[in-house]
């Protein structure tokens, strides 16, 4: 654990201890994912759900007293030079393809739902295979989407050629060996992985690593394609059920306060929602939901770094709403990232 966490320092300038134990836990309030995504941690968001206090408090006194990191203010480390020094930069770099914020929370299922479709699929009736999934989670789906469309060995293995091409071939290969066919015994999880990921949490970054950018191209792919079909509520139980409900009703029209009104909720929790909504989508319209007076006044401000800034000292000069001043934060980030304006 002590090299994980001194790797997502090593990744970023400066960390609060208590955010990023919430942030690794997943703990999904607006102001830990808005955090996670200024710091460029959003994909670690949920990543160690079984991560206890105690032990995520031994790690960072233990990386504290080898002076890996040091404390800047009350809850507040910086890795130092010593510290770079020893974070492991081959292990750092897988960290960069996992996404647990997209897919954290269906990853697993996700894939024993794609292993058990593949062996049903290219299995013959002459030589029937044990069946790897007997509960109604991952058969009932596969049975479901082979009575509805004509399934073929043939085209199902075109359309994993073309999901796996776009992965690294040995993270394809990693993938790949854990599947199962007539004439193809699976191998598990932990018999594929390198010597230096078989111990926690490294093992389930390295799984996750590989496992993550398969699940994009799926999420990418034509709605027509089996996988995607075959996927897609598991994919879905990523984002938050009632967030979703009110994207539905504000593109619907609806005004922040006739979705408070109409689903029983506080504006502030309609609020979160949109920030939530803002974070996983890409293509989230801004404009719609900062006024234009707010964009000109927070457009004016001789403020070099906005994400340090608080809202109260702004509200101070200018009454805005709190939502406006988080998205208009979000949106300079995406800014920053993609070096456009969105």
């Amino acid at each position: 654990m002590n090299q994980f966490i001194l790797a997502l320092f090593s990744m970023t300038d400066k960390l609060k201890t208590s955010t990023l134990f919430h942030l690794l836990t997943g703990k999904r309030t607006s102001a830990i994912m808005s955090y996670a995504y200024f710091v460029d941690l959003l994909p670690f968001l949920g990543s160690q759900p079984e991560l206890s206090q105690a032990v995520f408090n031994k790690s960072i006194a233990q990386l504290e007293k080898e002076r890996l990191i040091s404390q800047l203010s009350n809850g507040l480390y910086a890795i130092s030079p010593e510290g770079r020094k020893k974070s492991d930069t081959f292990k750092t770099s897988r960290l960069k393809q996992v996404d647990y914020f997209n897919f954290g929370r269906s990853d697993i299922k996700c894939f024993r739902l794609l292993a058990y479709f593949v062996q049903q699929v290219v299995q013959t009736s002459e030589k029937p295979l044990r069946p790897l999934e007997t509960s109604p989670l991952y058969t009932r789906p596969v049975m479901q989407l082979c009575k509805e469309n004509q399934v073929s060995k043939a085209s199902l293995s075109k359309e994993l050629t073309t999901l796996f091409q776009a992965l690294p071939q040995s993270d394809g290969d990693f993938l790949a060996q854990q599947l199962s066919g007539n004439d193809v015994l699976p191998q598990t999880n932990y018999q594929l992985l390198p010597a230096k990921f078989q111990s926690p949490p490294w093992d389930s970054i390295y799984f996750a690593s590989c496992l993550h950018p398969l699940l994009n191209e799926i999420k990418k792919s034509d709605s027509k394609t089996y996988c995607y079909q075959l996927l897609k509520g598991l994919l879905r139980q990523n984002y938050n059920s009632s967030m979703l409900l009110t994207r539905k009703q504000l593109l619907s029209g609806q005004s922040i306060l006739q979705v408070a009104a109409n689903r029983h909720l506080k504006v502030g929790t309609v609020s979160d929602h949109i920030i939530e909504w803002a974070l996983f989508d890409r293509d989230f319209s801004f404009e719609a939901f900062i006024s234009p007076k707010a964009y000109t006044y927070l457009e004016s401000l001789p403020i070099t770094d906005i994400f340090t800034v608080s809202y109260r000292d702004i509200y101070n000069q200018f009454p805005l709403e709190f939502v406006e001043f988080r998205l208009y934060q979000i949106q300079k980030k995406r800014e920053a990232f993609h070096g456009v304006r969105r």
